[in-house]
């Protein structure tokens, strides 16, 4: 088989799962009170008593940024509020184990298993095949058929292009394409399922080599007959490695023998740094903010590594049909002014559409089981959610397969603005605040969802703030005084104790980064769903691709330069005693210099190469 980068990783193995622990979801609901109480005293004495009417354009929208933040807090802590790990099962056999049978003859369960594809290399989908053709189930008379979803219509009409059909025949599993991209993948998967016929299907990318028990571990949830899909956690295991300060020097300085690096090496040697630079590990989205979820209900399916029931999505999809059908219906009735019936409007549609379904008049409503849409697992998910069958969905909390992560900034810029382009226009179009259908808990889980992507709203506040006040002497506040630090300290520190309590203890350093990092290419996707513009669908490249990509960090490493002379130029000020106020600058300089730190990531990662290249 062919070799790639992440050949080196393959005996990474992935964590393991953090155990529930009563106690500790006791301690932070206890804690999680006090902090929102104090937040709120804090909000209510920023919005009466601090608020400098001297800058007061200045001073409102800082105020109203640190609100709209504190809301973020809210609806985290409401996340995090407890967790529901549902019971394991034995895998299932029949499908009177996982459906009602209505009449019909029991029979072994069907299982369909999809990798997506579209321009990855051809060699690189072979290794998520061979470990698909490895996975194992107890029951040797239940049918598991691996289906290729090749969108890229690489079945040997072109010559001179890869043949993904050819690597099928050699492994002797099915292949599937089509004749157009209608719903990107959305669309793909459609085709999959007319093609098919599991009571059960799996969905896997182009990398996402799957555990051999990913079956055995998953499938046993699907006696709850309410149960429409199981996302698994996606685990990266190319990650970047950690190296530690007295590795950099002997490498950048070419000496190993150096007194003072020895001396370096023993007293800090130990320190590590680089490791995930790119912020790939999806670790606390999975094993905590979505599995947490499933104490509302709320787990949204995320693609790839998940399996679904056929059922709840083609009923789901029938219904949308139908209702589709009826409002023609009513649409043509009314303009014939009602002088035909209803009834026969609706049997010459539907009739229609069967004889000739390419020519039917409601052919751009047909049967869809996944949404079309840049997002179409979360947005499915919604929709399933909302469905009065009150479909219900779990996030395992296991790792049952492997991908490889996006390890250059272009990729990384693409994967990210995908992500919050897709969220941002379904918060436009089927808010679930609004959405019926939705519990409370399935209404702010998703939310909060949508909620996190309008960040730089109040990030691009918290990043000027200090430039503000370095050039132009501003205070947002009155003063820098002790009510300000009574308020303030107490509630930072008890916001930082519970969000390590409501994250297990995983290190979410990298993640806070990344987070502050991301405000510009979110920004950009706020600015182009409002206007309007439809969101593409971008497949993440799986191979590293590396260049020039200026543009991905200008506006962070203008902010960092901005601050760092602003610094500078306010500490000559305090030097000859010309600073309006000490305190303003001391607050502001240390807020400024976590601002770089947490951006300068973005520019680390965007100059970041291998060593081998």
């Amino acid at each position: 088989m062919k070799e790639f980068y992440f050949n080196k990783f393959e005996n990474r193995t992935p964590y393991s799962p953090i155990e529930d622990n009563k106690w500790r979801t006791y301690t932070f609901q206890f804690l999680s009170i006090i902090t929102l109480a104090i937040g709120l005293a804090y909000i209510n004495w920023r919005w009466r008593h601090s608020i400098n009417y001297d800058s007061i354009t200045f001073a409102l929208t800082l105020v109203i940024a640190e609100t709209l933040s504190f809301i973020g807090t809210v609806l985290i802590v409401i996340n995090y509020w407890s967790n529901k790990d549902p019971l394991k099962q034995l895998p299932v056999h029949y499908l009177s184990e996982i459906e009602d049978l209505a009449g019909r003859a029991d029979r072994p369960v069907k299982i369909d298993i999809f990798i997506a594809t579209y321009n990855e290399d051809v060699e690189l989908v072979r290794y998520t095949i061979k470990d698909a053709k490895k996975i194992t189930y107890p029951f040797n008379d239940v049918p598991i058929n691996i289906y290729v979803l090749d969108d890229g219509r690489r079945d040997g009409r072109h010559p001179n292009s890869e043949n993904m059909k050819k690597i099928a025949l050699q492994e002797q599993i099915n292949y599937l394409t089509r004749e157009s991209n209608l719903g990107f993948k959305a669309g793909n998967l459609k085709n999959a399922l007319e093609h098919s016929n599991g009571d059960l299907f799996v969905i896997f990318d182009a990398d996402t080599r799957p555990f051999q028990s990913f079956l055995e571990n998953t499938s046993g949830y699907f006696r709850n007959k309410k149960l429409a899909w199981v996302q698994t956690p996606q685990w990266f295991y190319d990650y970047t490695e950690s190296k530690t300060i007295s590795q950099f020097l002997r490498k950048k300085l070419k000496n190993n023998q150096a007194w003072w690096i020895k001396i370096i090496s023993k007293s800090i040697g130990k320190i590590k740094y680089g490791e995930d630079l790119f912020g790939n590990d999806p670790r606390l989205f999975y094993d905590v903010l979505l599995r947490r979820r499933n104490y509302y209900n709320a787990a949204f399916c995320c693609g790839a590594g998940s399996i679904h029931r056929r059922e709840a999505l083609l009923n789901s999809a029938i219904k949308d049909f139908g209702q589709n059908v009826n409002e023609k219906v009513n649409n043509f009735s009314k303009g014939l002014k009602k002088i035909i019936d209803k009834n026969f409007i609706r049997s010459l549609l539907i009739e229609n559409s069967i004889k000739n379904s390419t020519k039917s008049i409601i052919i751009e409503k047909e049967i869809i089981p996944f949404k079309y849409h840049a997002s179409e697992d979360i947005y499915t998910s919604l929709m399933l959610h909302a469905d009065k069958n009150k479909w219900e969905s779990i996030q395992h909390k296991e790792i049952e397969c492997k991908m490889l992560s996006p390890l250059d900034i272009n990729s990384w810029v693409k994967q990210r603005t995908r992500y919050a382009a897709g969220s941002l226009d379904i918060a436009f179009k089927d808010n679930p605040l609004f959405l019926k259908g939705l519990t409370l808990g399935q209404r702010i889980s998703y939310f909060n969802t949508i909620y996190s992507y309008f960040a730089p709203l109040w990030i691009i506040v918290f990043l000027l703030s200090p430039i503000i006040f370095f050039y132009f002497q501003l205070l947002p506040v009155r003063a820098y005084s002790f009510d300000f630090f009574k308020y303030f300290i107490p509630f930072q520190i008890l916001n930082t104790v519970i969000m390590t309590l409501g994250c297990w203890g995983i290190n979410t350093s990298r993640g806070d980064q990344y987070y502050i990092s991301c405000f510009w290419l979110m920004f950009l996707s706020i600015i182009s769903t409002i206007r309007g513009k439809k969101v593409a669908f971008q497949v993440t490249p799986k191979n590293r691709v590396f260049g020039n990509y200026f543009q991905h960090i200008f506006p962070h490493l203008t902010i960092i330069i901005l601050t760092l002379f602003g610094i500078i130029y306010n500490l000559t000020l305090v030097f000859f005693d010309l600073h309006p106020s000490l305190s303003g600058f001391i607050s502001n300089s240390f807020w400024g210099l976590i601002n770089v730190y947490n951006l300068s990531i973005i520019v680390r990662a965007a100059l970041w190469k291998p060593e081998s290249e």
